[in-house]
C-alpha cells in the first residue's frame, strides 16, 4: 500500500504530477488546467507534505521513488507520463531506472540536481544559508532564503496571488520537512552518465526563459546524458512557472503526451 495521499480526475493516458520539495501545492493550479482535460491526471502528495505525516526515519530519493511507483500500481496505472519539478525530477529519473515499465515519458521542469557547472557553483549559496537557518530552527528564514534563491526576491507576491496568504503560510510550515529530510536526500542522491544511459523513456526537459541561469545550464548537461531527450523553453517563466504559468506548462505537457501517444 502506498503511503501517499492523492487526487485524480479524467480518463485516458496517465499524467502523473509529482510535486517538488519545499511544499506540496506546486502543481495544484496545473491539476485543473483545461489542456489536461483529455487525460487521467493524478496528483500525489508525497510523504512529509500536505498532511501526510513525515516518515519515521529519513527517506532517500529512491525511497520516495518507490512510494510514487507504489501509488501508480495501487491505482491500476500501468504506465504514466511523469511530470516533475525540481527535486521530483530526480525522483522521476530514479523511477525510470527502477521501474522503467511504469514510465511512458519524463517531462521534467528545471531539475534540482547540480549537474551543470553554473548550477553547482550557485546552488551552495542559497542552499547553504537556508540549511543554516533551518538548523537554528528558523524555518521562516530558511523558507525565505531558499525561495529567493530559486524564485528571486519577489517570489512571495506570485505565490500569494496564486495560492493565497493562508496557503503560503502552510507552505512555509511544510518546508520544515524539506530542510530536515528531502534536501539532504537530494544531495546524497547519485545520478550520472552511466545511470542516464539506462533510461529509455523519452524525456522532455523544460525551463523558463527568465529563470536563474543555473537551471538551463543544468538541463543542457542532463540532455546530453540522456539517450532520448529534447528541450523546450517556456517564455516569460522562471522556477515558479507551475504556479505562475500553469496554462503554458499544461500545453507543453499535453503536446508531448499527445505526440507520443500517436506514435505508439
Amino acid at each position: 500500500m502506498a503511503d501517499l495521499n492523492y487526487e485524480e480526475r479524467g480518463a485516458g493516458e496517465v499524467v502523473y504530477l509529482v510535486h517538488a520539495g519545499v511544499f506540496s501545492s506546486w502543481f495544484a493550479p496545473l491539476f485543473t488546467e483545461p489542456a489536461l482535460d483529455g487525460f487521467r491526471v493524478i496528483r500525489p502528495i508525497r510523504q512529509g507534505y500536505g498532511g501526510v505525516g513525515p516518515p519515521d526515519e529519513p527517506k532517500s530519493l529512491p525511497a520516495h521513488a518507490r512510494s510514487c511507483a507504489a501509488l501508480l500500481r495501487q491505482l491500476g496505472a500501468e504506465r504514466a507520463h511523469w511530470v516533475g519539478h525540481s527535486s521530483s525530477c530526480c525522483i522521476g529519473l530514479q523511477v525510470a531506472l527502477d521501474a522503467p515499465e511504469l514510465v511512458a515519458s519524463l517531462i521534467l521542469f528545471e531539475p534540482a540536481k547540480p549537474w551543470g557547472a553554473v548550477r553547482a557553483a550557485n546552488a551552495s549559496s542559497y542552499v547553504g544559508v537556508s540549511m543554516e537557518a533551518a538548523g537554528r530552527g528558523d524555518i521562516a528564514s530558511a523558507f525565505d532564503l531558499f525561495m529567493r534563491g530559486v524564485g528571486g526576491d519577489g517570489y512571495r507576491q506570485p505565490l500569494t496571488k496564486c495560492l493565497g496568504a493562508d496557503a503560503v503560510a502552510e507552505a512555509e510550515r511544510e518546508s520544515a520537512y524539506f530542510f530536515a529530510d528531502e534536501l539532504p536526500a537530494v544531495g546524497a542522491w547519485s545520478f550520472g552518465s552511466a545511470e542516464a544511459e539506462r533510461i529509455s523513456a523519452p524525456a522532455l526537459l523544460v525551463s523558463g526563459s527568465d529563470t536563474r541561469p543555473w537551471f538551463p545550464d543544468n538541463i543542457e548537461v542532463l540532455a546530453a546524458m540522456l539517450p532520448n531527450a529534447r528541450t523546450v523553453t517556456i517564455p516569460g517563466a522562471d522556477h515558479l512557472a507551475p504556479l505562475t504559468h500553469p496554462d503554458l506548462l499544461a500545453g507543453v505537457i499535453a503536446e508531448q503526451v499527445t505526440a507520443l501517444t500517436r506514435r505508439s
